[in-house]
């Protein structure tokens, strides 16, 4: 009896390590914002995400996002292109299914505020940060207020109205 109840844990183990389990959102947008000051936790979520096939639109997005910053830390330059390029695709797509969302225009913010402008990929920084500012107290998660906060305040993007907009 012990052997098939140890065989059956070892099972679920295998089974569940074997197929993965879906990103922990909460997770992720914890360690999203150590990507850009981190090559090492950025290569590290890479790793973790870039095996996530997870439908779920808010994991793809941060998927895209961490793509398209992985695309940083890489020294070939086709494949910092395609990383690029991969994660662009991926948070443009989770946009247009749901072209509300700040915290999707929030991360192409991040990626749009940080990529050279010869890349092209800029043309959304005002609006994206007038639908953050604009709506930023209607999210309901505090932790990922906080770090959009403190994010945005930093920016060079933002205006001091936009600051006092998002301080109250």
């Amino acid at each position: 009896m012990k052997r098939v109840i140890l065989s059956l844990f070892c099972f679920i183990i295998v089974t569940g390590i074997a197929y993965g389990q879906s990103m922990n959102i909460d997770v992720l947008r914890k360690e999203y914002f150590k990507v850009k000051s981190d090559s090492a936790s950025c290569s590290k979520l890479y790793q973790k995400i870039i095996k996530d096939n997870s439908a779920d639109n808010t994991i793809r997005c941060y998927k895209g996002a961490i793509s398209a910053a992985m695309a940083d830390y890489i020294k070939n330059k086709q494949e910092k292109i395609k990383l690029f390029t991969t994660g662009k695709k991926l948070i443009e797509e989770s946009i247009s299914k749901d072209t509300n969302n700040i915290e999707f225009r929030f991360l192409r913010f991040t990626i749009q505020t940080n990529c050279p402008k010869a890349l092209g990929y800029n043309k959304q920084i005002a609006s994206d940060k007038n639908k953050i500012v604009d709506n930023y107290n209607t999210n309901k998660n505090m932790a990922l207020q906080h770090t959009m906060f403190d994010y945005l305040y930093h920016s060079a993007y933002l205006t001091e109205e936009d600051k006092n907009k998002i301080s109250h």
